[in-house]
């Protein structure tokens, strides 16, 4: 085994020394833009590609929104204030967000794939009788969402909120790792 490449030493010096005041902007800097990139791309999917969101995608989007404020408060905590622990907080409070944005999107890949039923908000709307006909010019003016059991379309073997399941995971793997660096760093090395 190539000793620079171990686990138990990398794990020493992660946990063990301390994270500077721009390490800590830095990291928090990088899931910002990585989670705005996200969420612009899912804009980008709705408004330029057409692909309308169910009312499960759309409540799949409040984990990011939620993200992008507590980063944007760690960076700006990081660079002007310079005290570990809040932005460490800060760090493990978008953990915990991404871990709920991971099982939203779990429950909705679930939905997609039958495993169980979808809520009663994510149906098409039901159909029935109209007669009169300014109520059929609402009815035809309103866009209706699609049904989050069904699959606009797939990338890769995955659909979109397959991919936000993966992007959910890497950004709370991400966030907890920038949280859990130099945690150890005021105790003393055995």
């Amino acid at each position: 085994m190539v000793p620079f490449l171990s686990l138990p030493s990398f794990l020493h010096k992660h946990l063990y020394q301390t994270q500077s005041n721009k390490e800590r902007c830095f990291w928090a800097l990088c899931l910002t833009l990585s989670l705005s990139v996200t969420v612009g791309l899912t804009l980008g999917f709705e408004y330029i590609g057409g692909y309308l969101p169910c009312s499960l995608c759309l409540i799949e989007r409040l984990p990011y929104y939620s993200a992008l404020v507590f980063l944007g408060t760690a960076s700006l905590w990081a660079w002007f204030v310079k005290t570990s622990c809040w932005v460490r907080f800060l760090f493990l409070c978008v953990g915990g967000i991404m871990a709920c944005s991971l099982g939203l999107a779990i429950y909705h890949v679930g939905i997609e794939y039958q495993l169980w039923p979808a809520p009663t908000s994510c149906g098409v709307g039901a159909t029935r009788i109209i007669t009169n006909a300014n109520h059929l010019l609402h009815h035809l003016n309103n866009i209706q969402p699609p049904s989050c059991s069904q699959t606009p379309g797939h990338f890769l073997f995955l659909s979109f909120a397959g991919w936000n399941a993966v992007a959910s995971l890497f950004y709370m793997l991400l966030s907890l790792f920038a949280a859990s660096k130099g945690l150890l760093s005021k105790r003393k090395i055995t």
